[in-house]
């Protein structure tokens, strides 16, 4: 294979070429050299089988030319580059900390190979404004200024640094991130999130690289006081212009489990099993002493883990580093002992979770999830979790509007104050996607299936979205951001409370508010009738909500001598004139059911007393969930009579799948209540695992989530993280190889000096 280093003139073709260039762009990891054998049986074939399995399989480097550049003049090297490209062969371009495979994409497509982005138009200029460079790369690549999402100028950069600046670019089109400027965010801001689009719209990059031009002239007028125009001081710069499209394809999701964030499994049937299976991990560990050997047992814990599925007793054990995981072990093996004698739980703040009392086996039959309200979504959520499951975030690209379904302009806006200022409208659509986004997470990409499902308040319409039901649930959003029902009726001017209160447009606006207090429901449903614009909207564990005029509401606090937390949020659900909307909710929520429906799952409503949401037959019809969404809307919530029933019909694991962990607390505080008073409720077991945690690391809560289903036993696949295990261990191996080669060529020039 060629080694060549270009110092071609540019070519007359890529300067005045006017058709686009449609070269495909795949990153490759710095250290992967092309050009060594990758005959089936080498060890580098191995890695590029888990690195780049598309690229594998094609063959396309056992029948290609590959050109192998290494950048010192990019103008040049692009030039050639691209020549070679012309001539079928496939080049890989590359500096000692960046590298790409380039090749037309059409041969790209013939090898089914999804390239992370497309280099649609290049243009190399001397002696031009940078924006008529720009203007004829656009021109190129057949676009319109409007059509770039973003555009980068870059000037001033050696050839090595504008190289890596390119490949940096194309990381984040094929990881579709989203960098912020980090002087525009506070210290609690997320660095990146997902790059949010319009519907169907691609990702567009433009990019200027400009360079002063040093010629005769320079020295002509090297005069500090000599006068230039500011024309001549702009059009004595060379400057090349791309335009970057993203591909088809995106990068490989980042590890979940990495030699920071560890995570180990331990199965067994007894107690002394178990004491004796830590004491061999801890060996294990110790023995453990490189990144890729503590990878590899990581690796060998799971698929061991994976391929078992018949022990009573698990431990998840979580932890930041090797001795971090050794102090776990010890903390682990101490509370054993009592935690199996009292059939309770024991947790470490690092996430390690062992249960001695199972409620996710498929025997239990006890697994929920939990969709909570409106409310629970917050700046910045989820910013993490799109470089981790790539292939989710196309999927539900595919589907939807996923700018819409976040509301992405006010969740990640650089202002966090705007995201808890939404109108309910536009809360209900990002509560309801974070929500079918953490579903869709855990049924399909670690196949959990829940026995049962409920929704707290509006999380009803999460539920019925979220688990199959639906059929056309991205056809909810638009209409929940310009409906008079959530725009005005039951929030905004609040007719129906107007209505329901007999007020005219002569009457001066209602102020409404709503208050969380610690208090039982009787005390305050005593008081009501005193105070006829408060209501008594939901009641929750050891603490109510009441919402109303907020006059009369403060006025009931106080003759209750209690103290209440004002929410300041004007909508009027779960009070009496939500009942003025009852038939129109019921209009709105009327949507068409998928062909195929879950049946194993029963959904369970607020409005269906201690049953499943069904029809006379027994079976789930539009007209049934609908009717079942509207009752619960307009009737005060009981979330805890909720959670009571649902624990009367099987459910014992609680798993919210939402923003934040808001439904979790409430159910926590609800089952301590229980134990507390005796009630019947005592009897049923109780766990909850929240999945999110405003506040705290998307991946760290995700895996301490996944711990707690594990040892709960609950059926799930643990592949993506021996996935993620395995591209790490093949990236160590790369890395290993690639630094002994180069210490091998630094000592082999320093003998040959040493000879001279």
């Amino acid at each position: 294979m060629d080694q060549l280093t270009a110092n071609a003139s540019v070519s007359e073709q890529v300067i005045k070429s006017e058709m686009p260039l449609r070269i495909a762009l795949l990153v490759l990891p710095a250290s992967l050299d092309l050009s060594k054998s990758v005959d089936a049986a080498s060890e580098q074939a191995e890695q590029l089988c888990v690195l780049m399995p598309e690229l594998y399989s094609s063959k396309l480097l056992e029948t290609t030319e590959l050109v192998s550049i290494k950048v010192d003049d990019f103008e040049a090297n692009l030039t050639a580059t691209i020549e070679s490209i012309e001539q079928g062969k496939i080049v890989q371009i590359s500096t000692p900390s960046s590298s790409l495979l380039m090749m037309h994409a059409l041969k790209a497509a013939q090898n089914r190979i999804h390239p992370h982005a497309q280099l649609a138009a290049m243009q190399i200029q001397e002696h031009l404004d940078p924006s008529t460079s720009m203007a004829k790369a656009l021109n190129q690549a057949k676009r319109k200024p409007d059509s770039v999402s973003k555009r980068f100028d870059l000037p001033e950069l050696n050839s090595t640094e504008q190289f890596d600046a390119v490949c940096k670019l194309i990381q984040d089109l094929a990881s579709r991130t989203h960098h912020r400027d980090p002087q525009s965010i506070g210290p609690k801001q997320a660095n990146s999130h997902y790059w949010f689009t319009s519907h169907h719209q691609a990702r567009v990059v433009a990019i200027n690289l400009t360079n002063s031009v040093k010629g005769q002239s320079d020295s002509a007028h090297s005069d500090d006081n000599s006068a230039h125009s500011p024309s001549e001081c702009v059009n004595n710069q060379s400057c090349i212009s791309f335009v970057l499209s993203q591909g088809t394809g995106f990068t490989a999701p980042k590890s979940i489990i990495n030699t920071k964030r560890l995570q180990l499994v331990v199965s067994a049937n007894s107690q002394v099993e178990l004491i004796n299976s830590l004491g061999a991990l801890r060996t294990q560990l110790l023995a453990a002493s490189t990144p890729e050997s503590l990878l590899n047992l990581m690796r060998d814990n799971l698929l061991a883990f994976e391929a078992s599925t018949n022990y009573e007793l698990v431990i998840a054990l979580q932890a930041t580093s090797v001795e971090a995981m050794l102090q776990e072990l010890d903390a682990m093996a101490e509370k054993l002992p009592s935690v199996i004698s009292e059939n309770g739980q024991y947790r470490t703040p690092a996430g390690s979770y062992f249960t001695a009392k199972p409620l996710g086996a498929p025997a239990q039959n006890g697994l929920a999830f939990v969709y909570p309200g409106v409310r629970t979504v917050y700046s910045d959520m989820f910013s993490e979790l799109h470089g981790y499951f790539p292939s989710l975030y196309a999927q539900l690209e595919r589907e939807g509007d996923l700018k819409s379904m976040f509301q992405a302009d006010s969740i990640y806006h650089l202002d966090p104050k705007v995201a808890p200022a939404m109108a309910l409208g536009d809360l209900a659509i990002a509560g309801v996607g974070s929500s079918y986004l953490l579903t869709q997470l855990l049924v399909k990409e670690f196949t959990i299936t829940p026995n049962f499902a409920l929704g707290y308040s509006m999380g009803e319409a999460s539920m019925w979205a979220s688990l199959g039901v639906w059929k056309e649930p991205h056809t909810l959003i638009e209409k929940t951001k310009t409906d008079p029902l959530f725009t005005s009726a039951i929030s905004g001017k609040l007719t129906a409370v107007r209505k329901a209160w007999q007020l005219d447009n002569n009457d001066a606006d209602i102020v409404w508010n709503s208050f969380v207090v610690r208090s039982p429901a009787a005390p305050i449903e005593a008081l009501l009738p005193e105070f006829p614009h408060a209501y008594l909207a939901i009641i929750q564990g050891d603490t109510c909500v009441i919402a109303g005029c907020e006059t009369q509401c403060r006025e009931l606090l106080a003759k209750l001598k209690k103290r209440g937390i004002a929410a300041n949020r004007v909508t009027a659900m779960h009070t009496a004139p939500a009942m003025e909307e009852h038939g129109n909710v019921e209009q709105f929520y009327n949507q068409p059911l998928q062909d195929s429906l879950p049946i194993d799952i029963k959904f369970i409503s607020a409005a269906s007393a201690d049953s499943t949401v069904s029809n006379a037959q027994g079976k789930i019809d539009s007209q049934v969930v609908a009717r079942s969404i509207a009752d619960t809307f307009c009737n005060t919530l009981d979330f805890t009579a909720l959670i009571h029933s649902a624990q009367k019909q099987g459910a014992k694991l609680f798993v919210e799948l939402g923003a934040d962990r808001q439904n979790c607390t409430l159910i926590d505080k609800i089952a301590k209540q229980d134990r507390q008073c005796g009630s019947e409720s005592t009897d049923y077991p109780c766990s909850t695992v929240p999945v999110n945690a405003k506040g705290g690391d998307d991946i760290t809560t995700l895996l301490k989530a996944l711990g707690q289903l594990i040892s709960h036993r609950v059926p799930l696949t643990v592949a993506p993280l021996i996935n993620g295990l395995n591209r790490e261990i093949a990236l160590s191996q790369l890395q290993a190889t690639h630094t002994v080669q180069l210490k091998s060529k630094q000592m082999s020039n320093l003998t040959l000096q040493g000879e001279v």
